[in-house]
């Protein structure tokens, strides 16, 4: 017994301040565990931190990093088993121990090793992150037409095609064309199911400084479901050669809205790519990008009416209206020629002018604009 008591004297000396601290209001209360009673709580303790790491899971993207997080789980789950098999061969060996509430050592590790999980996905997903290219993202994925032409498919040099769905989606950065394949992209909807796209292509925004919007075709809304998200799943790469695998969006604009312009650019308007777009006398060109391809109602050619709708403020407080649009063939991308040389700094458009494919009209909207000159 002498020897016992020396082993655990360290323990009991703690145990006793524990006691005097945390166990007062447990006085009255029996705490003798038994083996199968102390391996349920670690149990239903563990079921609890792996039920809530799915969660945390969401915040990690990439197959190596899952793995590595997955890794760690099965060590926590095995230091847990581990800690239960300490708590019972103490509770055996002192009369403190006995008294003292196993669970309540269990629920304190469990928030120990919940915050060492969010941590580690936190870390993880801000790593990924900063292995993206600085800022890339997806601006937006436009659920633009349901269904598409039948022909649409020939964009992907597939046979015509029934019954599909067309949905650019627009990144941050130009895309790397060797890369882009359907099975990048996940496309997740209402009902639940994930869709790999039939056709994934850059046409027909493929021009040097565009090739940043994406097509998507294929049945992204069956029966009543609509699509919620797009994930890229797969190896794809901007032009640059760096993997843009992780990003994802979960904000689609409806079928029913009209497009908005998610990117301003500022370039001189001898930019390469931009030759002839604009009259000799232009200052400057703001190449505008669109949720989705524009035109004027009803499939019209873009003309003076959307000209005037265009409003570029410049640096130095004045507000002009394009002298010319340019680049108006029926992608989403058009460029606003400017005779002032103040850099633009931002473009509002007036709603109601600019049309997509499904002919709804485009609501008022406002960027600022980033230069590239």
């Amino acid at each position: 017994m002498a020897s016992s008591a020396s082993f655990l004297s360290p323990v009991s000396i703690l145990v006793s301040l524990l006691r005097a601290r945390v166990l007062y209001p447990y006085e009255d209360r029996e705490w003798r565990y038994s083996a199968g009673g102390i391996a349920r709580r670690v149990s239903t303790q563990t079921k609890h931190s792996v039920d809530h790491t799915v969660k945390i899971k969401r915040l990690l993207n990439g197959k190596s990093s899952m793995k590595t997080f997955n890794k760690l789980i099965f060590k926590l789950q095995k230091i847990n088993l581990l800690f239960a098999t300490l708590s019972e061969a103490f509770a055996t060996k002192s009369e403190y121990l006995l008294m003292f509430p196993v669970d309540r050592i269990l629920k304190i590790f469990y928030k120990i090793t919940t915050c060492l999980i969010f941590g580690f996905a936190m870390a993880n997903a801000q790593e990924i992150e900063n292995d993206h290219p600085k800022g890339s993202r997806i601006l937006s994925a436009y659920h633009g037409l349901d269904p598409l032409p039948d022909r649409a498919t020939r964009l992907c040099g597939m046979a015509p095609v029934a019954g599909q769905d067309g949905m650019p989606v627009t990144f941050s950065v130009q895309i790397d064309a060797a890369t882009l394949s359907p099975d990048a992209f996940a496309v997740e909807t209402s009902a639940g199911e994930i869709v790999t796209p039939l056709c994934a292509t850059l046409r027909p925004a493929f021009e040097p400084l565009e090739l940043r919007t994406v097509l998507l075709i294929g049945p992204f809304s069956p029966e009543d479901s609509v699509p919620i998200s797009v994930e890229i799943v797969q190896g794809l790469d901007d032009v640059d050669g760096r993997s843009l695998r992780g990003l994802r969006i979960d904000s689609i604009t409806p079928l029913s809205a009209g497009p908005s312009i998610v990117l301003a650019e500022r370039f001189a308007p001898n930019a390469e790519g931009l030759q002839k777009e604009c009259p000799e006398e232009t200052a400057q060109a703001v190449q505008l990008t669109w949720e989705g391809g524009v035109t004027g109602p009803q499939g019209a050619r873009l003309a003076e009416p959307q000209r005037k709708a265009v409003s570029v403020l410049l640096a130095n407080g004045v507000s002009v209206t394009p002298s010319f649009l340019g680049d108006v063939d029926p992608d989403n991308v058009v460029v606003a020629c400017i005779g002032q040389a103040s850099p633009a700094v931002s473009v509002s458009v007036l709603g109601g002018f600019f049309y997509d494919p499904g002919d709804d009209a485009n609501p008022e909207t406002e960027i600022s604009v980033s230069s590239k000159w």
